[in-house]
């Protein structure tokens, strides 16, 4: 906990995501905020982890690449961190150029893709791939409990050639990512636990603590999470982000205080600048909102 000479306060959170997901998390902090206002939360944990555990005989009938190390080949690289405000304007344009009922994740997941195709300048020719995590609690069979405390998350990879991310209409980029996360039902999570016990028993594991190669992306999405109800007793919270990224070619999406959407993004300091939108002239803020957003998606 950091008290500021301004008055404000900034405090600082470090949770193992074996224990917890982004859901869970906030769940705990929700809890331990109500008990700082001396108030008794209303709910209470459910720690039954059995839920998620293999079936009796493991049965696989999805291919689950995105947790191979073969596609975690990358090597480090010096990354910033910046946080980037979608402004409603720019909003309502890439949602537009997106089929109706096309999601806020989907449509700035999209917007953040080309831009970083572009930025890192990767050849047409080559693939691309996005990895989509996934909060599963409703999407099972019966469907966790609300108050599920751990981690329920499964992850999707999207494969697409460079050249069709930058060509085709920016829908085509956020129907490929709204498929990848429809397809995650309880059938394709049962394959998911079952492939990773059985993985496990070969010794083997899911990989982690590597890089992403530089033709991909990987966008976290808080947007559907209360992280500005942590209330310890002096207000809501002015801004909530992640204080650490996994590395360069991580984003997340969440909301600001207001109704605005800010994905915050792990930058490569190479690239910062070596994108400026090619769409129409805009004038104004209009033009400095889109060099904005696409800047920051310089991974």
């Amino acid at each position: 906990m950091t008290f500021l000479k301004c008055g404000g306060v900034a405090v600082g959170t470090g949770m193992h995501h074996v224990t917890m997901d982004g859901a869970g998390a906030i769940q705990f902090i929700r809890m331990w905020t109500a008990l700082a206002r001396g108030e008794s939360p209303s709910w209470s944990p459910f720690h039954d982890r059995t839920l998620l555990r293999a079936r009796s005989l493991p049965h696989v009938p999805f291919e689950h690449p995105v947790y191979s190390p073969a596609y975690l080949n990358g090597s480090p690289r010096p990354f910033v961190t910046r946080v980037y405000t979608v402004p409603p304007k720019l909003l309502a344009d890439i949602r537009s150029r997106c089929a109706p009922g096309a999601s806020t994740y989907c449509a700035v997941t999209a917007h953040l893709w080309r831009a970083m195709c572009v930025a890192r300048a990767l050849p047409a020719d080559g693939e691309t791939r996005l990895r989509v995590p996934a909060n599963i609690r409703q999407r099972l069979r019966p469907p966790l409990p609300a108050t599920y405390f751990g981690n329920a998350i499964v992850r999707d990879l999207v494969t697409v050639k460079v050249g069709d991310v930058l060509s085709q209409p920016l829908g085509f980029v956020a129907d490929r990512i709204k498929r990848a996360v429809s397809r995650v039902d309880d059938a394709f999570v049962r394959s998911v636990v079952d492939y990773l016990e059985l993985e496990s028993e070969k010794g083997n594991q899911a990989a982690r603590g590597q890089f992403m190669p530089e033709s991909d992306l990987w966008v976290v999405s808080w947007l559907g999470m209360p992280i500005h109800d942590a209330d310890f007793g002096w207000g809501r919270p002015g801004f909530v982000a992640p204080a650490q990224m996994f590395g360069s070619g991580t984003a997340y999406t969440s909301r600001r205080a207001t109704t605005r959407t800010t994905p915050s993004t792990c930058s490569s300091r190479s690239s910062l600048s070596t994108y400026r939108p090619s769409r129409r002239p805009s004038t104004g803020s209009d033009r400095e909102s889109h060099g904005e957003v696409y800047r920051g998606v310089g991974l």
